[in-house]
């Protein structure tokens, strides 16, 4: 499952920071959805210039999200 897969099933409800990741990421049509960390990472901070608390978000997902594909 790819990560937009991951945080969009797994998040989307979720009242905290990481949930308004996933809402945003589902809104945006050109959001890399088939990517892997660099491009995501890259695409946040650079294309959407987000802000450091959505690029913390971000990470911490991004670790979940590791985890749980083992």
């Amino acid at each position: 499952m790819t990560f937009y897969g991951w945080i969009v099933k797994k998040h989307l409800k979720t009242m905290a920071p990481v949930g308004d990741l996933a809402r945003d990421m589902k809104d945006d049509d050109t959001f890399p959805r088939r990517a892997g960390y660099e491009k995501i990472r890259s695409y946040l901070e650079w294309d959407c210039k987000a802000c450091s608390d959505c690029l913390d978000a971000f990470e911490k997902a991004w670790a979940e999200y590791e985890r749980e594909r083992g």
